[in-house]
């Protein structure tokens, strides 16, 4: 017979130290030197997720389209800053890349699956816009942060061959091609190999916490199927709009390779 659902208390929860205690233990036996911060990424897995339950049930209990929006756009503006704040390099308009990226892949990917996959109603139900659109963004700040990171490489190895397609009267864009492909793709490979191993090497964690939680593992499989489709397609569009904008701030008005933004922060 199986069960409605797996009730999870505090005291239980405390239990599960035990894999921190035996973590705490191999890297001690290993010297790694990562006690302390995994100690504190303990407590502040706790402290922050905790708090995050509060404040979503109180999030939950909004229900007008002005303020779910406004949260929307509030978590892609921060999504937006800590994807510009971690680059190695300083890109000009970065954040404004990445906004856009954001914005774009939220507005066509959160939009389509509230109004015509789930069919959501009300459109702004907090229930599904916030956890969806979490996703959405999240998987859109990791995707374009390391297709950044990896077009950058790509400038600086290809630097040489960049400037002889320029010479030769190649655009910008012509001239760079070849690196924006290599960094979508490179980013775009996790993405791949999840889709293809989901289900025969591992159950996806909002599948399994679906399960757990009681819901019918066909319609976990449904949901889940729903959002690699949508983690591809989020991280497929953003960085395509992310780079559509970022290559041309390592041109000059004269059609030169800025040089300088290919090398390290000071």
């Amino acid at each position: 017979m199986r069960p409605e659902f797996y009730i999870l208390s505090w005291n239980d929860l405390l239990v599960s130290l035990v894999f921190i205690a035996f973590s705490v233990f191999l890297i001690k036996k290993w010297k790694l030197g990562l006690e302390q911060t995994l100690l504190i990424g303990t407590l502040r897995t706790f402290v922050q997720l905790t708090a995050m339950g509060y404040v979503l049930t109180w999030f939950f209990d909004q229900q007008h389209w002005a303020f779910m929006l406004s949260l929307l756009f509030i978590m892609i503006v921060i999504a937006s800053y800590e994807g510009t704040r971690r680059q190695k390099k300083d890109i000009p308009h970065f954040f404004s890349a990445m906004f856009v990226s954001l914005l774009g892949a939220a507005i066509l990917i959160l939009g389509t699956i509230l109004l015509f996959i789930l069919d959501v109603k009300p459109w702004y139900s907090p229930y599904a816009a916030i956890p969806i659109g979490g996703m959405i963004i999240g998987n859109g700040l990791n995707s374009t942060s390391l297709t950044a990171n990896r077009f950058l490489g790509e400038l600086k190895h290809r630097e040489k061959e960049i400037e002889t397609l320029l010479a030769l009267g190649a655009s910008p864009k012509q001239a760079v091609y070849d690196a924006m492909k290599e960094s979508i793709h490179a980013a775009l490979i996790p993405n791949i190999n999840a889709m293809m191993t989901v289900g025969l090497v591992q159950l996806p964690g909002v599948m399994t916490g679906q399960i757990l939680a009681g819901i019918d593992p066909i319609i976990a499989v449904r949901y889940q199927i729903m959002i690699m489709y949508m983690w591809f397609t989020t991280a497929t569009m953003a960085n395509m709009i992310m780079l559509a904008i970022v290559y041309r701030q390592f041109f000059t008005d004269k059609l030169q390779l800025k040089r300088e933004l290919l090398r390290d922060k000071a």
